[in-house]
């Protein structure tokens, strides 16, 4: 089968080994758990689709998507009733009945879900009928579930994908905190980004049909309009029967795996659309792990999906049955070390060299007892830029040198500007270069119109000089204990 540009392998038609590829869309894969090989699937289909993906990792002892980037939880806040009105709908697992007055009310000029709470207590303590003191308070004991969790939740301020998958492992937290990351998350891809997959798990609790949820929202807005920028949803679920059905119809291609219960079995038949032929309801439980019907379009082809890890003569073989699934192992997960977050593994870093510059500052002054086979010297520069300091050993000299740069810059240079943001902790979380331009605007350090002023090299230069580092593309984040001393000067205007 001819790959087409937008397509992607997904595996080897069974019997044939003919090479099958199905086209990058909106996508539901369903099967049973652990039988089918879902994950398996998806992580193949984002490496070699050469996308950006998004994926969650919700349930305690799930394993999946061990093989992705970890990336920190994402939450921003909201107070729009609709949001609010879905928060306390996941919460109370049940669709609201007539408390949308009170919500309305609620959320006006709130910024954020305390102050909704805040306005709860409120009006509680203002209402003249006691059926709406009840709901207010109803409704405020609802919020306390989440906000203690989301005052403690360490997140970042971003989403920064990177070329393949990028997970976000969120099985410590309880249903409704993953909702809202989840909801925030698929928020800022609908709204920053293009060419994104995002990998909705268990879409049966996320995206139900019949009440609102956070992520709810969010997905029909992708499901909506995503196609237009390349943003698609590939739902994973093993029941579909409780999947909001216009998430589920905006799915183009379909891979379903095998499955053993009967209404199951008749509902993922009834997915293919009429005028297709259709595999009988005995050969979806006959299926083995990672083989699926794939559907899309006018086809229908059973297809032993390819591993990331396998080479594809071998997934060729099992297709056409001259070699077995059980002869293969996938490879073990990496060290947990290795996916260790990028954030948790740079502090670590900080913390050793805080140790080494500490015992290098011990060495410096220590006397060193005459029959040690250690000799220390040190050595400073007069105006303190260079300390250096050399151990001289029965053995091969190694040679340490700690350079500290001494800046003395004012606010009427660029560079000058991001030292003063830099000691005031500006930039103390990630920003891009585009999050600068409003606070020099705001201070009047360039035009509010035309074109912006030029900050790459400024930044690449205190980045090179030890005062910040880059955690993405033109990203830039300060280096924790970097002392920045800013000396004011007095003038007259």
């Amino acid at each position: 089968m001819t790959q087409k540009l937008q397509d992607v392998l997904l595996g080897y038609a069974i019997p044939s080994g003919v090479e099958v590829n199905i086209p990058v869309r909106h996508m539901c894969v369903t099967g049973q758990t652990q039988e089918s090989g879902k994950t398996t699937t998806l992580e193949a289909l984002v490496a070699r689709s050469g996308r950006r993906a998004i994926a969650f990792v919700t349930k305690r002892g799930e394993r999946s998507f061990e093989s992705g980037r970890k990336i920190l939880p994402y939450f921003k806040e909201r107070a729009d009733w609709e949001f609010i009105e879905s928060v306390i709908e996941a919460i109370m697992r049940q669709k609201m009945k007539f408390e949308r007055a009170w919500i309305v009310r609620a959320c006006k000029g709130a910024d954020s879900l305390a102050a909704v709470r805040r306005n709860l207590t409120g009006l509680m303590n203002k209402s003249k009928r006691s059926m709406d003191a009840d709901i207010y308070m109803l409704l405020g004991e609802y919020l306390d579930r989440v906000l203690p969790l989301l005052a403690r939740l360490r997140k970042s301020d971003e989403i920064n994908l990177e070329p393949g998958l990028n997970v976000m492992d969120l099985r410590g937290y309880p249903d409704e905190l993953q909702m809202l990351i989840i909801s925030s998350s698929m928020r800022w891809v609908h709204e920053e980004e293009n060419e994104v997959i995002t990998v909705l798990p268990e879409a049966w609790k996320f995206a139900p049909q019949g009440r609102n949820t956070p992520v709810k929202l969010e997905v029909r807005k992708i499901a909506r309009e995503g196609a237009g920028l390349k943003n698609y949803i590939w739902v994973d679920s093993q029941d579909i029967a409780g999947v909001e059905k216009e998430i589920l119809r905006a799915a183009s291609v379909w891979l379903l795996g095998v499955q053993r219960e009967a209404n199951e079995i008749e509902r993922a038949l009834s997915s293919i659309p009429k005028g297709i032929k259709r595999p009988k309801q005995g050969d979806i439980p006959n299926l083995r792990i990672g083989q699926f019907f794939a559907c899309w379009g006018p086809h229908v082809e059973k297809v032993y999906v390819r591993p990331v890890w396998m080479s594809g003569s071998a997934a060729t073989q099992i297709a056409m049955g001259d070699l077995r699934v059980e002869d293969f192992a996938a490879p073990k997960p990496k060290l947990e070390e290795e996916n260790v977050d990028y954030k948790l593994a740079y502090e670590e870093a900080m913390q050793t060299i805080q140790k080494l510059e500490k015992r290098i500052g011990e060495l410096e002054t220590k006397d060193v007892p005459s029959k040690s086979p250690f000799v220390a010297a040190s050595a400073s520069s007069s105006n303190g830029d260079e300390v250096a300091m050399s151990l001289d050993v029965k053995r091969p000299v190694i040679d340490v040198t700690v350079r500290k740069y001494v800046i003395e810059l004012d606010d009427e240079n660029t560079q000058g500007r991001i030292a003063i943001l830099l000691s005031e902790g500006f930039i103390d979380s990630p920003k891009r270069i585009q999050d600068f331009y409003p606070e020099f605007r705001a201070r009047a350090w360039m035009k509010q119109t035309g074109a912006p002023t030029p900050l790459n090299l400024p930044l690449a230069k205190l980045t090179e000089m030890g005062f910040l580092r880059m955690v993405g593309t033109n990203t830039y984040q300060s280096i924790p204990g970097m002392k920045v001393n800013v000396k004011e000067v007095r003038t007259v205007a």
